[in-house]
């Protein structure tokens, strides 16, 4: 081997270890996030807010969107059952989440939930109802939502 063949070897794996290392200090989009314990829709937008926790929140396009439980369900497909809204009064509501917040453990505030509920703005009616969890785990479904970004 000479000397110039060397040094082009010796070059090409610096290069490829430079690439392969900022490879690992760039931040990774496009993973699949659950959005538990909330998610947000608009309908004038093509993105949703999806928070795979308290604090951290995705944005993920609409149509990367498929229920946890059963992933045939695409966005607008998922289903709360037996729920309700004291104020207005409706009860024994089927709801279609465009939005979501689940409290699994409950709150003080509404007596009815505290073995979990999740509290669903209807997409249909446009008003929010509370789906209290059941021993079939109806109303425990969330978002899982691929291609999203960690916002900012």
């Amino acid at each position: 081997m000479n000397f110039f063949q060397a040094k082009s070897i010796g070059l090409a794996l610096l290069a490829m270890i430079n690439i392969l290392h900022s490879g690992q200090v760039v931040p990774v989009d496009g993973r699949e996030v659950n959005c538990m314990p909330h998610f947000d829709s608009d309908d004038s937008k093509p993105d949703v807010a999806c928070w795979s926790d308290e604090r951290t929140k995705f944005t993920c396009p609409k149509t990367s969107c498929r229920s946890a439980k059963d992933p045939q369900r695409h966005f607008g497909q998922l289903e709360y059952l037996h729920c309700l809204n004291e104020d207005v009064p409706k009860f024994d509501v089927t709801v279609h989440p465009r939005s979501y917040h689940h409290y699994p453990k409950g709150d003080r505030k509404w007596h009815f939930g505290r073995n979990g509920f999740v509290s669903a703005f209807d997409s249909v009616s446009k008003i929010w109802y509370n789906c209290v969890y059941d021993s079939e785990k109806n109303n425990q479904d969330t978002y899982t939502c691929s291609d999203c970004k960690e916002a900012s």
